[in-house]
């Protein structure tokens, strides 16, 4: 066979050569009729799968909402003092550690409020002291006030039943002088009588003796009789004075009565007086009542100062994780100032900011594919509840619809999804990233408010007020 020259490069020596025309191509070759319906199969399949995998993609699609703007979301809760201020002198916790409800995380220096505590309980010492000689003197009372007016009482009724006796001493006294006056004037008309009947006997026999017409015996019986009448007048003047003497007795039975009278009328004013002890154990009572209050009050500010001093103790309000710490030992915080950051791992859920588009078929309880980055194998959950506004409500900076450089742009609604948890519960993280694949569907709404209703209460269940 021999060598092509055509395209050799020409040489020195070498002369002249023509151009010589190129090689025709020899006829190309058919492939095997079995080949070509082979490789006509091929090609059809592959169109036929890609085919279905693009009507599934499409259906996929166009039966669900997916979006790659969702995170994992949990209520990150600032732990700041309440009441307090001060520096920071103890720090029991580290970020990432988990806490339980009521752990100490950090302390304030409490000299200044366990001296307030100090005071509010003198305060409250003294108060009580000063409600107790109160009530002692309250208990005296209620015991000598009656025993007072009893006593006053008694007093009162010794001095009218001396008045009434005082006043019967005087109305038989004036009875009895009267009497014995009467009697003792009556006895001086009868000596008066008696003495004239015998003076006119004594004139008559007087007479007849010196005329002898008598005997003599007779003139010394009449002589005699006249003296006795005389005497007896005497007598009776004597008795009649000593009556009207006897009226003094009148006159020291009225100064009785008019004493007795006198004790009445202090008695009657000692019990009224004695009755006033029940005004002052009404006061007392009230004084008191008063000083009740005062403790009371006293107590209210002791249980507040013990309040304010426990509050130098910052506590976990609820158990779950430090996220983040703002302060360090020696800072000064005031009260209201976040010292660290925490969250409820079991009050995890995802957030998804779902085009306002793709809100079609969305409705609480459908089914999520919950594919988070951090992990291997996706989770799942469903939706709880769609916001009623868009992001672009609460931006920093409003959007100005009026102008006329408007420009539309989707907005994005957040879509709240419940997590189902499994042994990597644990594992997840505030803050991930996730994709959503949400299934469209009627939805449940009754699973949908009653999961709601859960996350409400495991959130207000470390936040309930104390109980008094």
């Amino acid at each position: 066979m021999t060598p092509d020259t055509s395209h050799a490069p020409p040489t020195v020596n070498s002369p002249p050569t023509t151009p010589v025309a190129p090689p025709v191509p020899a006829p190309a070759r058919h492939l095997p009729r079995l080949v070509r319906w082979a490789l006509w199969c091929a090609v059809g399949g592959i169109a036929i799968v890609a085919a279905y995998f693009g009507l599934h993609w499409w259906t996929y699609r166009l039966s669900h909402s997916i979006t790659d703007n969702a995170f994992v979301e949990a209520h990150i809760v600032n732990i700041a003092p309440e009441m307090v201020s001060g520096r920071l002198v103890r720090f029991h916790v580290e970020e990432n550690d988990r806490v339980a409800q009521g752990q100490v995380l950090a302390e304030i220096e409490p000299v200044h409020y366990r001296d307030q505590v100090e005071q509010a309980r003198g305060k409250l010492d003294l108060a009580a002291a000063e409600l107790k000689r109160q009530e002692a003197g309250l208990a005296k009372l209620k015991k000598e006030v009656p025993l007072q007016i009893d006593v006053a009482k008694q007093t009162l009724a010794a001095a009218r039943t001396e008045e009434a006796r005082a006043r019967d001493a005087l109305r038989l006294t004036t009875d009895e002088v009267n009497k014995t006056i009467d009697e003792a004037k009556a006895a001086v008309a009868l000596a008066r009588a008696n003495l004239t009947l015998a003076k006119q006997e004594y004139d008559r026999w007087t007479t007849l003796a010196a005329q002898d017409a008598t005997t003599l015996r007779r003139a010394q019986e009449v002589t005699r009789a006249h003296d006795v009448a005389k005497a007896e007048l005497r007598l009776a003047d004597a008795r009649l004075a000593k009556a009207e003497a006897a009226r003094t007795r009148i006159e020291v039975a009225n100064r009785d009565l008019e004493v007795a009278q006198t004790l009445v009328t202090k008695a009657g004013k000692v019990l009224d007086l004695a009755e006033t002890g029940y005004d002052q154990i009404r006061e007392v009572e009230l004084m008191v009542g008063v000083k009740k209050e005062v403790v009371k009050d006293a107590q209210i500010a002791l249980d507040s100062a013990q309040h304010v001093l426990q509050f130098t103790q910052i506590r976990a309000p609820f158990p779950g994780v430090v996220v983040k710490r703002y302060r360090h030992l020696g800072d000064f915080t005031s009260a209201g100032v976040a010292i660290l950051s925490m969250y409820n791992p079991d009050l995890l859920y995802v957030t998804a900011n779902l085009e306002e588009t793709r809100l079609g078929g969305v409705a609480p309880g459908n089914a999520v594919e919950l594919q988070v980055d951090a992990f291997a194998e996706p989770f799942r959950g469903r939706v709880v509840w769609i916001d009623k506004s868009t992001g672009a409500q609460f931006a920093l900076m409003p959007r100005n619809v009026v102008s006329g450089e408007f420009t539309k742009v989707v907005q994005r609604v957040s879509v709240r999804i419940a997590i189902e948890k499994d042994e990597r519960w644990p594992l997840l993280q505030a803050g991930l990233s996730v994709r959503t694949v949400i299934s469209h569907g009627a939805g449940d709404p009754r699973w949908a408010e009653q999961a709601a209703r859960e996350m409400r209460d495991l959130e207000t269940r470390y936040n309930q007020p104390p109980q008094k």
